[in-house]
């Protein structure tokens, strides 16, 4: 089979067929990525406009052009909001619709009104400057921090693409070419190549970013407690035990709270227990409206139990922190059921002396926790202090 440009259509055809479909069996099994249904809808349409491309010989010239040009338009389009929607960057629905909207105006006026092929080429080749370029200053700049290296990747593809179809806007058309794509000539054909070629790759680069995304959540979960959403009991382990030895290079102060709901076994047996889940979560949602700094760690330790680490708080600050949590939690009850249940929590206070280790001041928490239940609840005892009450 010769490689001229009707069998390389042909094959960019198949190839582009073979990769939505592909897609769209991923979308069986990944189902709750609403980028990957934007990717599949945008490659099924690339397809639409490769079929187009390759019966032009066969089709009406003016309607296949202009079908093909606006399924390509829409193809890009849906990708560009792909690549927004995974990145979470809210993007405005009216630039990249403007754009495409001025896109196929000019291909219908320079193929009705003012024919001309070089000209429609090298729209085209704006167009995909414009959409690529766009799409590789997203991957850069809104990349979340856990997920840069596919991004980053991504954003080569999409860069080389930019590269492309920019240098194509300066390449010669064939003087015989007249309206047939099909005779643009070799420098045409070489683009159209290497377009392939970076399509498949750009379709690699959108798997790595699904892939490197699913791992970033199923780590997340590993560290999320279901119920609340805080972290669970080992993330807090983990991260308490590097936020210490963080806090003791510099130095400065660390207080620990552990936060034991009151009475949380009589809300089980009198609402029953998915009335006591309402409740921790309600709780969880309070503790995290108390919570005002990024490197404060708040996390689910067990049960009916929350654990808070405050760097740079000394034992004053904490209990002041313990009694604002103390009165919020009294100041909004739970509603079970339409019911307000009255919630109040007892919490053990203990500020690091640089000698001991997580688990040791968990324990030293614990034991002041203890005396807080001991002697009332509701209220705030201190390892190395009088109560608060």
């Amino acid at each position: 089979m010769p490689l001229d440009f009707p069998t390389i259509a042909v094959l960019g055809f198949l190839l582009c067929l073979g990769i939505a479909m592909g897609f769209s069996l991923l979308l069986l099994v990944l189902r709750r990525q609403p980028a990957l249904r934007l990717w599949t809808a945008s490659l099924w349409l690339l397809s639409v406009s490769l079929t187009l491309i390759a019966l032009r010989p066969h089709l009406p010239p003016i309607s296949s052009i202009l079908a093909s040009n606006a399924a390509v338009a829409l193809s890009g389009v849906l990708m560009l909001y792909g690549v927004a929607r995974h990145l979470g960057h809210r993007l405005p629905a009216w630039k990249p619709v403007a754009l495409s909207i001025i896109y196929l105006g000019a291909i219908a006026f320079f193929l009705l009104v003012h024919p001309s092929l070089v000209i429609r080429l090298d729209v085209f080749s704006v167009f995909a400057v414009l959409l690529n370029g766009w799409m590789t200053w997203m991957l850069l700049r809104h990349a979340p921090p856990a997920q840069r290296t596919s991004c980053r990747l991504a954003a080569a593809v999409f860069g080389a693409q930019t590269l492309l179809y920019l240098v194509r806007l300066f390449l010669p058309v064939a003087p015989d070419a007249g309206e047939d794509i099909m005779r643009a000539g070799s420098p045409v054909f070489a683009t159209y190549l290497a377009g392939l070629i970076l399509e498949l790759a750009r379709c690699f680069a959108l798997v790595l970013l699904l892939v490197e995304r699913m791992l970033v959540d199923l780590q997340r979960l590993a560290r999320t407690d279901v119920l609340t959403g805080l972290l669970n009991r080992g993330a807090v382990l983990a991260d308490g035990a590097n936020l210490l030895q963080a806090v003791r290079r510099t130095p400065r102060p660390l207080a620990l709270l552990l936060l034991d709901v009151d009475h949380f076994k009589q809300i089980n047996d009198r609402w029953g227990h998915l009335a006591g889940d309402a409740v921790l979560r309600h709780v969880a949602d309070v503790l995290a409206g108390c919570v005002v700094d990024r490197e404060h760690l708040l996390g689910r330790y067990g049960g009916e139990e929350f654990v808070l680490l405050l760097p740079d708080t000394d034992a004053a600050q904490a209990l002041q922190c313990a009694d604002r949590i103390r009165g919020a939690l009294r100041g909004s009850p739970a509603r079970v059921d339409g019911i307000q249940v009255a919630v109040t929590a007892s919490i053990g206070l203990v500020i690091d002396a640089g000698r001991e280790d997580m688990a040791r001041l968990l324990g030293d928490a614990d034991t002041a926790l203890y005396r807080a239940k001991a002697e009332g609840r509701d209220r705030t005892i201190s390892a190395a202090a009088v109560p608060i009450t």
